[in-house]
């Protein structure tokens, strides 16, 4: 009976011993990795919208804004409301609901650029290096770091 157990003592402490191994080899592998050198970049989101964003967006916007001021100039021409302030309260609600819509297909517009901008911005990190990004538009990268701005714009441009 006792041979039995140290039988299967020592197989307990081997494997013990064997996952002891594993986990200060896979400490020592992520340490390792935390000491890898951090290369900080930046953008300035500010002018990527005015110089990216802005001129893409600008003339299906303008043109579906002609557009629905034009349903909104019918809508309002159609009420047949006697009571001026309530002439007046539904004028408000179409041009609120025409407003929303208009807001909707800005963000239709806005958000495949959004993703657009971030991927380019991944892409051109990963080419120079860079392991983290960090946003300037408001100056808060005082010192160091690389800005990744003009390339991010000429790779969103072609």
């Amino acid at each position: 009976m006792t041979k039995y157990f140290a039988g299967k003592n020592r197989i307990a402490v081997i494997g013990g011993l064997a996952l002891l191994v594993l986990i200060a080899l896979g400490a020592s592998l992520s340490m390792g990795k935390a000491e890898e050198k951090t290369t900080v970049g930046y953008v300035n989101s500010q002018r990527l919208v005015e110089e990216f964003m802005e001129p893409a967006v600008q003339e299906p916007l303008a043109k579906e804004t002609d557009r629905l001021q034009k349903e909104l100039d019918a809508e309002i021409a159609k009420l047949q409301i006697e009571d001026e302030e309530q002439k007046l309260k539904e004028a408000q609600a179409l041009r609120d609901k025409y407003q929303a819509i208009l807001d909707q297909k800005k963000q239709e517009l806005i958000t495949p650029l959004l993703f657009q901008i971030r991927e380019s911005i991944q892409q051109v990190a990963d080419t120079r290096g860079i392991t983290v990004v960090l946003d300037n538009t408001y100056g808060l990268v005082l010192y160091g770091g690389i800005d990744l701005t003009d390339e991010v714009l000429k790779d969103l441009q072609q």
